[in-house]
């Protein structure tokens, strides 16, 4: 793989990930106390929908490095930024309280995914900083997979 360092390319690559990077901060501060498995159920979906947005910019950041659309540093930035991302969404989740039995069960669920999403943004992160970028698209085949069962938890969302 070629990583080109035109500042066009970079221009382009940036302001997208950029942004995503900052919605899903203000995402992950979202998630507070929670008083019913409805409410809960919630707080899930919105995690989801905020891991999931860490996850499709590491997907992106890997296709734009794959196309010599992205240079090293900032490859290694971006996906290093979604890594934090997704720990900090993590996290969050991980501090609600579960208010009833089944809810517990989901947040089980829902921390294993989590943490499989961020081991395998870590290995991004780590070759993409080690510069060997030829390994980002076989470390990056997980993450369609990772992206559909994180779509499948945004369905708990209320209607």
């Amino acid at each position: 793989m070629t990583v080109r360092a035109g500042r066009s390319h970079v221009r382009r690559a940036v302001r997208p990930a950029c942004v995503v990077l900052v919605l899903l901060v203000a995402l992950s501060a979202c998630v507070g106390a929670s008083w019913s498995q409805t409410d809960y159920e919630e707080k899930v979906a919105n995690t989801a929908e905020s891991a999931g947005s860490a996850v499709q910019t590491a997907r992106l950041v890997v296709e734009a490095a794959e196309d010599g659309k992205a240079p090293g540093p900032y490859t290694a930035r971006a996906l290093s930024d979604a890594e934090t991302a997704l720990t900090s969404i993590a996290t969050h989740i991980g501090s609600v309280q579960p208010p009833t039995t089944r809810s517990t069960a989901l947040r089980s669920r829902v921390v294993s995914l989590l943490e499989d999403c961020r081991t395998a943004l870590a290995g991004l992160r780590i070759v993409a900083r080690e510069g060997r970028f030829e390994e980002l698209a076989r470390l990056a085949e997980p993450l369609p997979r990772l992206a559909a069962r994180l779509k499948r938890l945004e369905g708990l969302r209320p209607t």
